[in-house]
């Protein structure tokens, strides 16, 4: 039993010694990709998501399959942890403990907004859309949910949009329930760091294009969706949106929309970017730690001895 605590210590100390390293190298390549100018667009969304939760996610899975259980395999009984191993594992402890509490507090103001919101139900005529709700008060249009995302729609936003332009706007939502960016929203809500909210608006107005690009598949329907974001843009002030939740008219990045959208035709901007490189590459570093685990386990031992007291 205290082996066993011992070993849940150092495991958070190691988290905590890995974690803020690898976060504030992803700030420093952020900072050096905005230095050069590297530009936002809708391919950049899953590598801008990708970047802001790499350090969580890298850190969680060396502290589950590897610290913890080369602590338990190789370390010897007799405690030698001091008072520096019990700050860094207070300070994981911290960081999970925001993470949890910032997840549940947005939650729980998204569901209270949402609730607020409805005020019946309406149907789109297309195989494509989940189940829609128009609301009072609610922005024109958003997506909210996770497990079973549904588009709300504003009674007035209904009413200023035409068939093509609501089929178009509701596309986009539908771009975001595929894309699973409101998950995505609970990833990011639970992986704290300071200075990271640059990287985070950037990967909001990346998946903004990127469902636009997913909504669009001719110029018709590209000028479509431009219209419904000029119509309201202009017709609805814009308010602060739930944060687990995608809403149409967001962000300040409405005129670079609108501008690229009116030049589908030519810009060549709409082509799927995909990574069939990513899901071979993942295998076979699967299958080499797998094959050498025994010898990961010894250097991650080694490591523990140095960087946690």
């Amino acid at each position: 039993m205290i082996f066993g605590a011992r070993g849940v210590l150092v495991s958070l100390a190691f988290f905590a010694t890995v974690y803020c390293p690898l976060s504030l190298l992803t700030l420093l390549a952020w900072w050096t990709a905005k230095r050069i100018r590297v530009a936002t667009h809708a391919g950049s969304a899953n590598l801008a998501f990708g970047l802001r939760i790499f350090p969580f996610a890298l850190s969680v899975v060396v502290t589950l399959f590897f610290t913890f259980p080369s602590f338990w395999l190789l370390e010897r009984a007799s405690p030698d942890e001091d008072a520096a191993t019990f700050v860094l594992a207070l300070c994981a402890l911290c960081i999970l403990g925001a993470g949890l509490y910032r997840v549940l507090k947005v939650q729980a103001r998204t569901m209270h907004t949402v609730q607020g919101w409805l005020s019946g139900k309406t149907n789109i005529d297309s195989a494509r859309t989940p189940e829609l709700s128009a609301s009072r008060g609610a922005p024109p249009l958003i997506l909210v949910g996770i497990r079973r995302p549904r588009v709300m729609i504003s009674d007035t936003a209904s009413a200023l949009l035409s068939d093509g332009e609501l089929h178009a706007a509701v596309r986009h939502e539908i771009g975001h329930a595929l894309s699973w960016d409101n998950l995505k929203k609970v990833l990011v809500s639970a992986t704290p760091f300071p200075g990271m909210g640059g990287l985070e608006r950037a990967w909001n107005e990346a998946a903004e294009l990127a469902a636009d690009d997913r909504a669009v598949t001719n110029r018709r329907e590209a000028l479509d969706l431009a219209s419904a974001l000029i119509k309201l843009s202009r017709s609805f002030q814009p308010l602060p949106a739930p944060i687990l939740a995608s809403e149409l008219v967001s962000g300040s990045s409405i005129n670079l929309r609108v501008d690229r959208l009116l030049k589908w035709r030519t810009a060549g901007q709409h082509t799927r970017h995909r990574w069939p490189w990513a899901l071979p590459v993942l295998l076979t570093l699967i299958v080499g730690i797998a094959s050498h685990y025994g010898a990961a386990l010894v250097l991650t031992h080694r490591l523990t001895e140095l960087l946690v007291p």
